[in-house]
Order: C-alpha cells, then sequence, then structure tokens
C-alpha cells in the first residue's frame, strides 16, 4: 500500500513539473513571437516611409544594376570577406568609425557654429576651457588632490559667466579678424593637443610636440590654399581638423598596431568609393533616377511651402541639433549627480532618508508622465515665471531637460546600483576617500549604465513635439537660431505642419522624406553614445 502511494506521488510531481515546462516553454514562445512582431511591424514602417521618401519605382532597372555592380557588390563581398577575419573585421569597425564620425562631426560643428556666430563660440569657447585647464595644470603640480572633480566644473562655469559679461565687448574687436581663424582656434587647436597628447603618450613628448605642429601646419596650409583658390575656408578647415585628422591618425595607428588586418581600413572607402562611382556613371549614360525627394535640397535649403521639390529642413535640421544639445547640457549633469546624491550620499534612516525615499518614488513617477504636462510646466516655469521669449531654444531644451530628467536619473540609479560593494569597500581599505573611490571606481563600471539611460533620453527627446507645441515653438522657420535666445523649431514640428498640406506631393513625400532625415539623426546619436559605452564598456 505505501509503495502504491508513493508511486502515485512520484507520477503526481511528474505530472506538475511536466506542466511547469510546459508553461515555461509556451511562455518563452509568446516572448519570441511578441517580439518577431515588433521588429516585423517597424520594418514594415520603416519600408513603407522609405518607398514614399526614395520612390525607387520611378528609377529606369539600368539604375539599379549600375549601383549593385558599384556599391551593393563590391561592399557586400567585402563586409562577407570582413566577417570571416577576426583582425580585418576590427580594423574595417574602426575605420568606418572614423571616416563617418569625422564626417558627422565636421557637418555638426560646422552647421552649429556657422548658426551661433563663430565669434561668439570662439569667445565662450576659450573662457570655458582657460579655467579648467589651469585647475588641471594645478593639480599635476600637487598631491592629493581630492576636489578637483568639482573645481572643474566649477571652473567651467565661471567661465562661462565671465565670457557673458566680456563677450560685448570682445566681440566688436575680435570681428576683424576672418572667420576661419576662429573655426581653426576651435576645431583645429583642439585637434593638434589631442594628436599632440596622444602621440606623446606612446613616443615621447618631443614626437608629440612634432605632430601637434604638424596638424597645426596643416590647417594653416588648408586655409591658405582656400583663400588663395576661392573656396570656403572655414568648411574646409573644419574638414582637415574633424575628418581628415583624426582618419589619418585611426588609420596609421591601425597599420603601425593590426598589420593583419590593415585590409580592413579600406572598408568605408569602398563603400564611399563605389556610391561616387555610381553616380557619375549614372550621369555620364544619362540613366534615369528615382524621383525621390530626399535630395540636397532638402538637407541644405530652406523650407519652400509652395513647391515640393524645393522644400528644405536645413534651419529645422540645426535647430533640433542645437534644441537637443543644449538639453544634454542641462539635463545630464543635473540627472547623475541627483542620482549620485541619491545612491551614494543620501542616508538610509532619519527625516533625510524619508525624504530621500520619497524623492526616488516621485522621481520614478514622473517617468510616466505625459510629455503635454511637461509642456505646460516649461510654459509656466519659462514663459510665465521667468518671462522668456515665445518659441526661443532655452525654452525648447529646458521644456525637453526637464522630460528626460526622470529617465537620466533612474537609470544612472540602476547603473549605480549594479556596481558591486566589494569594489567600494576595497577602495576605501586601500585609503581612499569617498570622492576618490565614486571618481576612480564606481563611476568608470556604471558610465555603460549611464549611457544606456543617455540612448533612451535622446530618443525620446529628439522626436517630441507636444511640449514644444505647448511652449509655443514655431512650427517653421527660414533660419537657424542665431543663439540660445533666438526663435528656433526642430524637425518633429516641421514634419507635423507639413502633414497637413493641402498638396499631396507634401503629404506622401517631403513628410516622409523628413521623416527619414529624422530617423538618421536619431540613429547616428543613439550610435555615437553605443560607441561610447561600448568603448567603456571593453575598458573597465
Amino acid at each position: 500500500m505505501a509503495t502504491e502511494d508513493s508511486t502515485g506521488d512520484q507520477l503526481g510531481r511528474s505530472a506538475a513539473l511536466r506542466l511547469q515546462q510546459l508553461k515555461g516553454q509556451l511562455f518563452e514562445v509568446a516572448l519570441v513571437a511578441a517580439t518577431l512582431v515588433g521588429i516585423v511591424s517597424l520594418l514594415v514602417l520603416f519600408a513603407y516611409i522609405s518607398v514614399d521618401a526614395f520612390r525607387p519605382g520611378t528609377a529606369s532597372p539600368a539604375w539599379f544594376l549600375v549601383y549593385l555592380g558599384t556599391l551593393v557588390a563590391p561592399t557586400a563581398a567585402f563586409t562577407l570577406y570582413a566577417r570571416r577575419r577576426p583582425a580585418v573585421r576590427t580594423a574595417n569597425a574602426v575605420a568606418f568609425a572614423a571616416v563617418f564620425g569625422g564626417l558627422l562631426l565636421s557637418a555638426v560643428t560646422y552647421a552649429v557654429v556657422d548658426a551661433l556666430s563663430p565669434y561668439d563660440v570662439f569667445i565662450y569657447g576659450v573662457f570655458a576651457s582657460l579655467p579648467p585647464m589651469l585647475v588641471l595644470a594645478y593639480d599635476r603640480t600637487t598631491e592629493g588632490q581630492a576636489y578637483t572633480g568639482p573645481l572643474i566644473l566649477v571652473s567651467i562655469l565661471v567661465g562661462i559667466g565671465v565670457a557673458a559679461v566680456v563677450d560685448g565687448p570682445i566681440s566688436g574687436p575680435l570681428g576683424i579678424a576672418a572667420e576661419w581663424i576662429m573655426y581653426f582656434g576651435l576645431v583645429t587647436v583642439p585637434a593638434a593637443l589631442l594628436v599632440g597628447t596622444l602621440t606623446a603618450s606612446r613616443r615621447g613628448r618631443r614626437t608629440g610636440a612634432v605632430a601637434g605642429g604638424a596638424v597645426a601646419a596643416g590647417g594653416l596650409a588648408v586655409a591658405g590654399a582656400s583663400i588663395a583658390t576661392g573656396a570656403n575656408a572655414s568648411l574646409l578647415v573644419v574638414l582637415f581638423s574633424a575628418f581628415v585628422v583624426p582618419t589619418g591618425y585611426v588609420v596609421r595607428r591601425s597599420v603601425r598596431t593590426n598589420p593583419a588586418g590593415r585590409v580592413g581600413l579600406a572598408g568605408p572607402f569602398v563603400l564611399l568609393g563605389g556610391a561616387l562611382l555610381g553616380a557619375a556613371l549614372v550621369e555620364r549614360f544619362g540613366i534615369e533616377t528615382p524621383d525621390t525627394f530626399l535630395t540636397p535640397t532638402l538637407v541644405l535649403e530652406s523650407w519652400d511651402g509652395l513647391t515640393a521639390s524645393n522644400a528644405g529642413v536645413y534651419p529645422q535640421i540645426v535647430g533640433s541639433i542645437i534644441i537637443v544639445g543644449f538639453m544634454a547640457v542641462l539635463a545630464f549633469p543635473v540627472g547623475i549627480g541627483a542620482a549620485i546624491y541619491l545612491e551614494e550620499y543620501a542616508p538610509n534612516s532619519g527625516f533625510r532618508g524619508r525624504l530621500a525615499t520619497l524623492l526616488e518614488v516621485n522621481i520614478s513617477n514622473l517617468a510616466g508622465v505625459p510629455s503635454v504636462v511637461y509642456g505646460l510646466l516649461g510654459l509656466a516655469l519659462f514663459r510665465r515665471t521667468l518671462g522668456f521669449g515665445t518659441g526661443i531654444v532655452v525654452s525648447a531644451s529646458g521644456t525637453l531637460g526637464l522630460l528626460i530628467l526622470p529617465i537620466v536619473i533612474v537609470s544612472t540609479q540602476e547603473a549605480l546600483r549594479s556596481v558591486p560593494d566589494d569594489l567600494r569597500q576595497g577602495s576605501y581599505g586601500m585609503g581612499a576617500s569617498r570622492w576618490q573611490t565614486l571618481r576612480e571606481v564606481v563611476l568608470p563600471e556604471a558610465i555603460p549604465g549611464t549611457l544606456t539611460g543617455t540612448i533612451l533620453a535622446l530618443a525620446r527627446a529628439i522626436g517630441e513635439t507636444a511640449p514644444l507645441v505647448i511652449i509655443a515653438v514655431a512650427t517653421t522657420t527660414y533660419s537657424p537660431p542665431s543663439g540660445l535666445f533666438s526663435s528656433a523649431t526642430a524637425l518633429p514640428l516641421q514634419i507635423f505642419a507639413a502633414s497637413a498640406n493641402a498638396k499631396p506631393e507634401f503629404r506622401h513625400g517631403v513628410v516622409p522624406a523628413a521623416a527619414v532625415v529624422l530617423l538618421t539623426l536619431m540613429l547616428l546619436m543613439n550610435a555615437t553614445a553605443i560607441v561610447i559605452r561600448n568603448k567603456y564598456g571593453r575598458e573597465t
């Protein structure tokens, strides 16, 4: 009898175990199916938008054959070749990051500085960089300076404040100088210092000084040649400093450190060369191209609400970059600082402990508040209370900064919590202070998680429309913002306004093309943050 009861219990447990396993498998299948449905839906949406923007059906078959032979086939063959060889794959990834990152940096730097006035940016750049350089120089001459980090932040703020005071008196006499000199000081000089420092750390100070001097001399040579030929000296100086110099440095270093993968350095040039060769062949033989709305006019010209082929969103692109960039300057230091205080310094008991817990609960709740509410908050704060003008950069950036602040705080808190306490205790055991432990141990380990939150925050902010509508940001402007207190607009607002245009070519042509530009801008920003996150992840 006992044997029969034991056998029945075993059968029951076995059946329950199989049922639990079946439930787990069904749940896993449901998760995979939901993921696939989401991915397929996004791909269908992107394909629909891309077809409306590019209109590939209007191109002749010869156009597809040309680019298949000059661009797709060579790039695919080189990619397959690189994937099978780890050294080549590594060099290829580095080359792509250097080439396209340099092009992106050059374009953004020139567009933003040109919009804000090179002279004003130069003044603020000089006064914001000199004080922290002095702090770092003093720190290197002394030992045991535990407050260098906070002093650097304070010195930057002091420098910006001084620049705001002296900008008016200095900008007048400074305006006598040529514009390219400002770009030389803003881009070429930092590039020369960076190359010189990196070279000196590996090959000695004398070699570093020679490398930095060569970069500066090259910038002057490019400016002189541009002036002699009548070209845009400012743009070419920026391209040389932010594209040619980093690409050359990365290529030379990869050849020296990774000789087995040097073939991978040709990857981006295969892509660019194939695109240029295809364009040359199409123009040479008069092949019919797609009647696309994604043209240079769209990204380089101002808006035209009457003719779709003349519509451009250049002011909106620059406005989005400036708004999101200044938003990051406002929100990220505050959010990361708040997260550090709540995780590392706030007490766990007493009145201050209860207050910190209350703050954490409210911050977590604010992350789910609709964006329209933040628009009302921005309207009350910047327009009603502070008296700022409607639709200016500061109001737009501040409102979006309030929107993403809870996301930054929560993600940074989670990143700090993921750092093992053993690392903190080991640092304290070596005699380090709390600030030194935070700076040298905790923050480096938490940077990948913090940058993940940054990616999420940027992705949400750059596509927001409702808060900007509430604070009366213009839907259409015909010039980029000239300062933080000037009127600006953002690309999502222009897309929203164009979708109501009575002409079908705007709704079904310009709007999808502008959406592709917005998606590209968002992906480039996110890719930059991902590259930085992965770099710190590998180092830690």
